[in-house]
């Protein structure tokens, strides 16, 4: 009798010992259980408060150089996307914000998850990229007009 109550015990132990090593031993990074969601800020109140300290950010325009040296938000210093993956040693991961800034939004979320992904949790997306950045009438930077060339 006591084997017939013994026999389904050691069953479910062993059960639940097999599932806690399973579950121990895979990496949480391949399990995606909740999507992340990109923390954004509006570009109104971030340039207020970079404005205020900007010491207390790394405000990064992720696009290429040509679409950057055509037109920036004043203060962001380009680095483009392709090139995070050799500067995410050199980013901070504390005492500094990340803000990430592109032409919507789209670019600087994918910047924001490769981050994300390295475990940066000082990362903020600028709402709605450098065209709401325009549409708020917040400080650009613009190539200036090359003169041209007579000969």
């Amino acid at each position: 009798m006591q084997q017939r109550f013994l026999t389904p015990l050691l069953t479910i132990l062993l059960t639940a010992l097999v599932v806690a090593a399973a579950i121990y031993l895979t990496p949480l990074k391949w399990i995606t259980v909740i999507e992340p969601t990109v923390r954004d800020i509006p570009a109104q109140k971030f340039w207020k408060a970079y404005s205020e300290n900007k010491d207390d950010y790394l405000f990064i325009d992720v696009r290429g150089a040509q679409a950057y040296e055509t037109l920036h938000a004043e203060g962001s210093l380009n680095i483009p996307l392709h090139e995070f993956y050799n500067q995410r040693k050199v980013f901070p991961k504390k005492g500094k914000e990340i803000i990430l800034i592109c032409s919507g939004g789209v670019a600087s979320g994918v910047g924001y998850s490769y981050l994300q992904h390295y475990g940066f949790f000082n990362v903020r997306r600028v709402e709605g990229g450098i065209e709401a950045w325009q549409a708020a009438n917040l400080p650009t930077v613009a190539q200036s007009a090359n003169p041209t060339d007579m000969h």
